[in-house]
């Protein structure tokens, strides 16, 4: 797995960044890390709250970011200030202060490194290559920089004299390989940031039927004998849905024959003290599975056979319909649509295998109509339009 402590994952960076980065700290776009095809990608970089659901190919591999935020929050460990001290005799302590690791909106990763007080930060910029690495760390561990302070203890045999700060690596804290300017230093604890997945109450504010109907075109209808032609008792008149399709990967149509597919996350927080982020990705399936016609007169049942005028017709359903008495007729179709949501996460466990969400948004119904027919009874135009 590629959990490791710091010095293990910097052993394979090595020295990373030259002291002259801090001259000027220059904002960096992140990048991916491995991926398991069989399920999402980590990347750097993901939004708090929802995003919207956007169309993706079916064979699209997601992106999930890796759990990130505003990190830092934690206040380090701290050794005490006080005896068992002589007074005058030398002392020292030291303190931790935490190390924020900051991802921007655009994927950058800004390093904050703290002055001894953990009043001021320095910022440092990472480069996309190695974006992932801080992040990666910061999602399982509490990051510090260990400042010592040293000087005399007081009268009460506190160590409160004359005292300075340094560094606090390699003396008391040995230099790891992860050295980002001079001997700069980390010191990790753990503190994994692990999610559960989201229960449907926190997904359906982001994603519901009405989300998705966006990417629904329902079509037209027409007919034949085309209005305002009318159609004849006894003799099948036919009808048609045209441009049925939905909104596809690029954002041109797709034909309904096919499912769509679409992605969106949702960013909750873990609530740990860190202001860390863990980014649930979904992949939505859109299918239709059926429609069902009303004919105006009572019947939804089409009849066996299209007439042969007909059958060369383009379009996306086609049926035919034997009214047995004249009238004017509101026919309406009524589409069928089915979603399946599938979940995907990243956190300190590593990519989580795709989680099928049953029955998280109701199938969608589209009724498309009323399209006004009239049928007669005497002798009109046949319906091969000779």
């Amino acid at each position: 797995m590629r959990r490791t402590a710091t010095a293990r994952i910097a052993a394979s960076v090595g020295v990373v960044l030259l002291s002259a980065a801090y001259a000027q700290p220059a904002l960096a776009t992140g990048g991916p890390g491995p991926g398991n095809g069989n399920n999402c990608k980590p990347v750097v970089g993901g939004q708090a709250g929802g995003t919207t659901p956007v169309p993706v190919s079916e064979t699209a591999q997601l992106p999930c970011p890796l759990a990130s935020g505003p990190t830092g929050v934690p206040a380090g460990p701290s050794a005490p200030t006080r005896g068992p001290f002589q007074p005058g005799q030398s002392c020292w302590y030291v303190i931790n202060r935490p190390v924020k690791i900051q991802v921007t909106p655009g994927g950058g990763v800004n390093e904050l490194d703290p002055n001894a007080s953990g009043t001021q930060y320095t910022s440092l910029g990472y480069p996309q290559d190695l974006a992932i690495v801080p992040v990666t760390e910061a999602e399982s561990f509490d990051i510090y920089m260990p400042f010592k302070f040293s000087g005399r203890a007081d009268a009460g045999g506190f160590c409160t004299v004359n005292i300075t700060s340094q560094l606090g690596c390699p003396d008391p804290d040995p230099l790891t390989n992860f050295v980002v300017v001079g001997n700069i230093c980390w010191v990790t604890t753990p503190h994994p940031a692990v999610g559960g997945g989201l229960p449907p109450g926190q997904i359906t504010p982001y994603l519901d039927q009405a989300s998705l109907l966006q990417f629904i075109n329902i079509g037209t209808l027409s007919s034949l004998p085309d209005n305002p032609n009318p159609g004849l008792v006894n003799i099948g008149t036919c009808f048609f849905l045209h441009g049925a399709s939905f909104q596809g990967a690029g954002g041109g149509p797709q034909p309904i024959s096919q499912p769509a597919f679409y992605s969106m996350t949702v960013g909750a927080p873990l609530n740990d003290g860190t202001g860390r982020f863990v980014f649930y990705v979904f992949r939505i399936e859109l299918a239709f599975t059926g429609a069902q016609w009303d004919f105006g007169d009572g019947s939804a049942a089409p009849d066996g056979s299209l007439p042969v005028p007909c059958q060369g017709v383009p379009a996306d359903i086609a049926v035919s319909h034997t009214y047995l008495k004249y009238g004017t007729f509101p026919v309406t179709l009524t589409e069928h649509y089915d979603v399946t949501v599938t979940e995907f996460w990243e956190d300190a466990n590593g990519e989580h295998p795709a989680i099928t969400l049953t029955g998280l948004i109701p199938p969608i119904t589209r009724v498309l109509g009323p399209y006004t027919k009239q049928v007669i009874q005497e002798e009109g135009v046949p319906v091969g339009g000779g």
